[in-house]
């Protein structure tokens, strides 16, 4: 039981390994993975099970098709129930070829793709026919719509989970409906239809040859409980499937966030890297445009997939455009230094009415301001121009804050113990300031992020009465909770676990009286499972 639940707990850790090719042997796979060599290895490795009954065409692996994540998460199960032994050279080149040749169209991943970015206390996807009742009460929706099936594969899979989770029924609570009923008659058409394995964007994707990343880009995003940051990326191609890139990227705040990254590009958009960024190793779970211009997606620690940074990348040789201006608020009656995030700015700079502003620095990756807002401004969005191009509502005048927004507004934080480190939760606030339009409408205007200070409190009295502030954790001025460690704890009554019901509670002060806003957070127990797709 020990060694089970111990292979549990690195199934996460060991996927990421096989997928990002962070051992030498992948690295040397992927400089010459070609479809022949994709096919040999699967012919090689899979066919003893998963007959070859036409050339390239393999039982079940060819009635399928699967993100990266999802095929490496299958060659582990392989691994691990039926004991396949493989190289690392050979794990990379099955999954690079698996990806590319039945992987999924940029159009197919973009609606889960935040479970592949590994985005915390995401709403699932809303899914038609009894979807949350059958699949859902085990694992994200998400996984069920990052992968694609025949009618036939699709109740196969049903059977297999049955085999393989012989309790499955009662786990999913599912006496509410005729689970096995549905499951086996009615489920695997309903699947193939709104998941088809055969589709116009994969034949249209898989069709036609996909543009390199190489080049020069401009990076921004933003890091909860961090802020914004902008800068540079140069990427440049190593092998037919891998990238190198190299960060100079700044925080608002000062602080250095540059860095470097070797990434492989399955499936002609989907960049899955290993970087470096501020001194700290992180995964990078990225998507390309389907013309090569944009690059998006989420980078996260390592060890905490739940602590990362959003990321848009834009190629520095596109048409001018103004991509972002950070800050993305300016309070009347004051001077603050803005950059405008943006490619080929040229010309003349006005950022609205009520406003003045100079150029510092012209920057590769933008401009550099001193704004100027008069006391008298009207509050509300304004138009950011540098000469012939223009931004919209990139950039607000405010007087006051007038409402807090804490994100997320529901979490969930896991306490730490044994061999398992905690799950944190990290909290950001946006503020608005609200505007009076037409008619005497209030119109709410985003302001971004605002200075704040954070607490705790208890989510009700029965949280307050157990002591639930005091025992389950701590909340760091960045907005960051960290759980406390798991197990009984002698402090608590009846030795309770550490775990808690919470407000996480912001508070801005804009004058006398301090604004509030509070998200709640759900303290729990350990995760012992943690796959790539939750």
């Amino acid at each position: 039981m020990h060694r089970r639940v111990s292979s549990l707990i690195t199934d996460g850790v060991m996927v990421f390994a096989m997928l990002l090719g962070t051992c030498a042997a992948a690295s040397a796979a992927m400089s010459s993975a070609a479809a022949p060599a994709g096919l040999a290895a699967v012919r090689a490795n899979c066919s003893g099970c998963h007959r070859e009954v036409s050339p390239g065409h393999f039982d079940r692996i060819s009635e399928e098709r699967k993100t990266p994540e999802g095929w490496a998460m299958t060659i582990f199960r392989m691994r691990h129930l039926h004991g396949v032994k493989l190289t690392g050279k050979e794990q990379a080149t099955i999954i690079q070829y698996l990806s590319d040749v039945q992987g999924l169209a940029p159009s197919e991943t973009a609606p889960a793709r935040f479970a592949l970015e590994r985005r915390p206390n995401v709403p699932d996807l809303k899914l038609p026919y009894h979807l949350h009742e059958m699949c859902g009460r085990c694992h994200s929706l998400a996984r069920v719509a990052l992968q694609r099936r025949t009618a036939a594969e699709w109740l196969k899979l049903i059977n297999f989970h049955v085999g393989q989770f012989p309790t499955l029924e009662y786990q999913e609570g599912s006496r509410d409906i005729h689970w096995w009923k549905i499951a086996t008659t009615e489920l695997p058409g309903e699947l193939a239809k709104l998941f088809p394995f055969e589709s116009a964007a994969w034949r249209n994707w898989s069709g036609h040859p996909h543009p390199s990343l190489a080049g020069e880009w401009i990076v921004h995003g933003y890091t909860p409980g961090r802020g914004d940051y902008y800068g540079t990326a140069r990427i440049r191609r190593t092998a037919r499937h891998r990238y190198r890139a190299r960060y100079l990227l700044h925080y608002a705040s000062g602080a250095a966030l540059d860095g470097s990254s070797d990434a492989i590009v399955y499936t002609g958009f989907e960049w899955r890297g290993t970087a470096k960024l501020g001194g700290k190793r992180v995964h990078e779970v990225y998507f390309a445009s389907t013309d090569g211009m944009r690059i998006t997606g989420r980078w996260f620690l390592t060890d905490h997939s739940e602590i990362g940074g959003h990321w848009v990348a834009s190629r520095a040789t596109g048409a001018p455009q103004i991509i972002a201006a950070i800050p993305s608020a300016l309070k009347t009656g004051t001077t603050e230094r803005v950059v405008v995030v943006g490619i080929g700015l040229r010309g003349s700079v006005e950022l609205g009415p009520g406003t003045k502003c100079k150029v510092l620095e012209r920057t590769p990756y933008g401009l550099i301001l001193s704004a100027s807002v008069q006391s008298n401004a009207a509050p509300g969005y304004r138009t950011v121009r540098i000469g012939q191009v223009h931004g919209r509502n990139l950039l607000a005048v405010y007087r006051r804050v007038d409402r807090l927004k804490v994100e997320p507004s529901l979490a969930i934080a896991r306490l730490g113990g044994g061999t398992l480190a905690p799950v944190d939760a990290q909290f950001h606030v946006i503020g608005y300031t609200d505007v009076v339009g037409a008619g005497g409408k209030v119109i709410p205007v985003r302001l971004g992020a605002v200075p704040v200070t954070w607490s705790l409190e208890p989510f009700n009295a029965e949280a307050a009465r157990r002591g639930d502030v005091r025992f389950a954790g701590t909340l760091s001025q960045e907005g960051r909770f960290l759980p406390a460690q798991g197990g009984p704890d002698p402090k608590r009554r009846f030795s309770a676990d550490n775990t808690g019901d919470l407000f996480v509670v912001a508070s801005h002060r804009d004058g006398k009286t301090p604004i509030t806003g509070k998200a709640h957070l759900i303290v729990t127990v350990q995760r012992w499972i943690n796959p790539p797709i939750y």
